[in-house]
């Protein structure tokens, strides 16, 4: 048994459990956003041809999209985005390595600089737990990182030169703010080979980087998205500038603060070092990662999303300070690895058990919202509106899925006549399927049936909601408070005066900043022009 241990390489087992935990929450999110768009436009080449020359020139992420959506499959959607993320964070990991590199290290650096990526990201839920975003950004990334490294073994060793070919176009068509940098990458290596090795082939490689940037950047469909914005492109360069400065870098600065942060802490390893490759490589990648978002000056937009660029190249920064510190056995840069390892490994179990928890909450409010349409699918009513998703915040901001809602190609998606609106709901509603259903006494004078109750976030924060009789109508001069004493005998007191339809149910929802374990009673008040008609007790 001891020696069939030995024989487990304790190395691919931890890129094992990193694509396991990516899987999980992919698990749970469903389709939302653009992702009912891409469905319905499906894998038909004149299609895609038409969004490029009408909308957008992302082609081969586009495609990539339609692919796994229409492929109805929700294992080999997890499966893949859960891969492109693990294979990405490996070979940005490899790209730093050489032949000293021992296994230990390598995984040890591999976990690291996970953990970075994940607790640093700008836009989790957008780039990553999203089928369209992850085309767009994600994949996108893999394609620089593919390239990237395939072009330093090439510069390394004279090896790899096909595999270099081949990845050269989908490098070019990353990303707007990314693409432009790596054909500078690609045009002055070649450069650099040609004249000092006369290496005629490495050219074709630019060319077709070349050829995969204007591709992305010279669609008609840019364009035409860009007379969406005519009042920026009628600012001056200099307006622009200004305006970039004022309002988009500060926004840039707050949201990748942290893994420049680390990438800047790394640096410190090659104080008092004889500078090295790695040094410089370093460096420039912090240089691309500033030119990354400096480069959205010309951008009328500035989603939080499209700093997945400056994200990617901030971390395969830290990857050549860490690499360079193990192979060097560096005792500083050793030292601030293990400091920002453990800190982004402790972020990153503090994050990731909050977002499956909120994760798994859109999960069942998704088996909600699909009631309501299924209702109309088997003609028992109409439904013009469902409730938006409710998402219980997690650790950042960033973690959230995006929540842009198209009707009309929702309802084409379920082909239903009508645009599927949402409406907004201030509480986690999925209590009435998860959480502690109360049935409650006197019905008759109360109106209010039953009382659920669950956790609003995984780490605190109550969700109640009352359910009224049937037929219960909100009068305009008419509110419900609740009143909830916690164990420490503390008085938390709200109030909504909005009757919600949701699965079936007339509901009232409040929500509380105490756990569900701390609450000692609830009070629940019906109130008439401001006077209480009704009072109930509930004691836990």
């Amino acid at each position: 048994m001891t020696n069939y241990l030995k024989r487990i390489n304790l190395g691919y087992i931890s890129v094992l459990i990193v694509f396991s935990l990516i899987f999980l929450v992919e698990y749970y999110t469903p389709m939302h956003s653009d992702d009912y768009v891409y469905y319905i436009k499906g894998n038909s080449l004149s299609a895609h041809v038409s969004h490029y020359l009408s909308w957008s020139g992302r082609f081969v992420s586009d495609y990539f999209s339609t692919l796994v959506l229409t492929s109805d499959s929700n294992i080999l959607k997890n499966s893949m985005i859960a891969f492109v993320l693990t294979m990405m964070i490996f070979l940005i990991t490899k790209i730093s390595s050489n032949s000293d590199t021992s296994k230990k290290t390598f995984f040890l650096q591999f976990i690291v600089l996970f953990s970075i990526y994940w607790v640093t990201n700008p836009a989790l839920g957008q780039i990553v737990f999203w089928v369209v975003g992850a085309a767009n950004y994600l994949v996108t990334n893999l394609f620089i990182v593919i390239y990237l490294y395939f072009l330093f073994r090439y510069l390394d060793d004279k090896k790899c030169l096909i595999p270099l070919i081949i990845s050269s176009f989908f490098a070019g068509c990353s990303n707007e703010n990314t693409s432009w940098i790596i054909v500078a990458i690609s045009v002055i290596t070649s450069c650099y080979v040609f004249f000092k090795h006369k290496n005629r082939l490495i050219i074709f490689s630019s060319v077709l980087v070349i050829l995969g940037f204007v591709t992305l950047i010279s669609s008609p469909g840019n364009f035409h998205r860009a007379a969406l914005f005519t009042d920026f492109y009628s600012l001056s360069t200099i307006e622009k500038i200004t305006y970039f400065l004022s309002d988009k870098l500060s926004h840039s600065f707050t949201k990748t603060w942290g893994v420049l942060v680390a990438s800047l802490l790394l640096l410190l390893t090659y104080v008092g070092e004889k500078k090295s490759k790695s040094f410089y490589l370093s460096l420039l990648f912090i240089v691309l990662g500033f030119l990354s978002i400096f480069s959205m000056v010309a951008s009328p937009t500035f989603p939080t999303r499209s700093l997945s660029g400056a994200h990617l190249f901030y971390v395969i920064s830290c990857s050549f300070s860490i690499g360079y510190a193990f192979s060097m056995k560096n005792k500083r840069g050793i030292a601030i690895t293990y400091f920002i390892g453990i800190l982004t490994l402790c972020g990153f179990i503090f994050s990731y058990i909050q977002m499956v928890y909120s994760y798994n909450t859109i999960t069942t409010q998704e088996k909600i919202r699909i009631y309501a349409i299924n209702e109309e699918i088997i003609g028992d009513s109409k439904t013009d509106k469902i409730p938006e998703y409710y998402y219980p915040r997690s650790f950042r901001g960033g973690d959230e899925m995006d929540l842009y809602h198209n009707p009309n190609a929702m309802a084409e998606y379920f082909n239903i006549s009508h645009p599927i609106e949402t409406y907004k709901i201030d509480y986690n509603y999925a209590v009435i399927l998860d959480g502690i259903k109360l049935p409650l006494p006197n019905v008759t004078n109360t109106n209010i049936s039953n009382l659920f109750l669950g956790k609003d976030r995984f780490l605190k924060g109550t969700t109640i909601a009352l359910q009224l009789v049937d037929n219960k109508k909100l009068m305009s001069n008419e509110s419900y408070r609740i009143i909830v004493m916690d164990d420490k005998n503390r008085i938390h007191t709200e109030e909504n005066n909005k009757i919600d339809s949701i699965y079936g149910m007339n509901l009232v929802g409040f929500t509380i900043p105490v756990s569900p374990k701390n609450i000692k009673s609830i009070n629940f008040i019906v109130d008439m022009d401001n006077k209480k008609t009704i009072e109930q007790q509930v004691i836990f």
